[in-house]
């Protein structure tokens, strides 16, 4: 991908001190479509770096690990989070720590009012510019996850059997 179009996926960064940069309004940055989400990058720091998410109702996300490990914040809307097969409803203002190698999941059932928005800080960075980033979303991750459901990996209620957990925990959770 050239680095003009780069820029149009990429957040306005304000340098606003030496060692101190500003991205305004998470809620309206850049983002690549993903069959895990809307994802954009915010901010890279020496050692870390944050993203968001931002997951539209009816989509799932089988538990699968990362290298590294995350906080991550629920700024806005509802979801499940899955860690070995124990399903929680998280909501705005909700933050929860995953290990690396630990896998989770990540739900947000047909009926949920709102697209869920998730705020994410990474221990590492993924790469060394901003550029990387979206090559790595558009050049290696959406391969993979479209050669996944290629194979019969869901990344969508649909997709799901009606008798799967994710399914029988949304329910229960209407039901209440």
């Amino acid at each position: 991908m050239a680095e003009n179009e780069d820029a149009d996926l990429l957040p306005t960064v304000e340098s606003f001190a030496d060692g101190v940069d500003v991205v305004d309004n998470v809620y309206d940055q850049p983002g690549i479509e993903t069959l895990e989400g809307r994802m954009g990058l915010l901010l890279q720091g020496e050692e870390m770096q944050s993203h968001f998410i931002e997951m539209p109702q009816g989509m799932f996300t089988p538990e699968h690990a990362h290298e590294t490990e995350s906080i991550i914040m629920t700024l806005r809307g509802e979801w499940v989070l899955c860690a070995d097969g124990d399903r929680r409803l998280m909501t705005a203002g909700d933050i929860f720590h995953f290990g690396s190698g630990v896998p989770t999941g990540y739900e947000v059932p047909p009926g949920f009012d709102e697209e869920a928005l998730l705020l994410v800080f990474k221990g590492e960075r993924s790469d060394g510019s901003r550029a990387g980033f979206v090559e790595y979303l558009t050049e290696e991750m959406n391969p993979h996850l479209e050669e996944q459901r290629e194979q019969g990996t869901p990344f969508t209620f649909e997709d799901l059997a009606a008798d799967h957990p994710a399914k029988e925990f949304a329910a229960s959770l209407a039901d209440e």
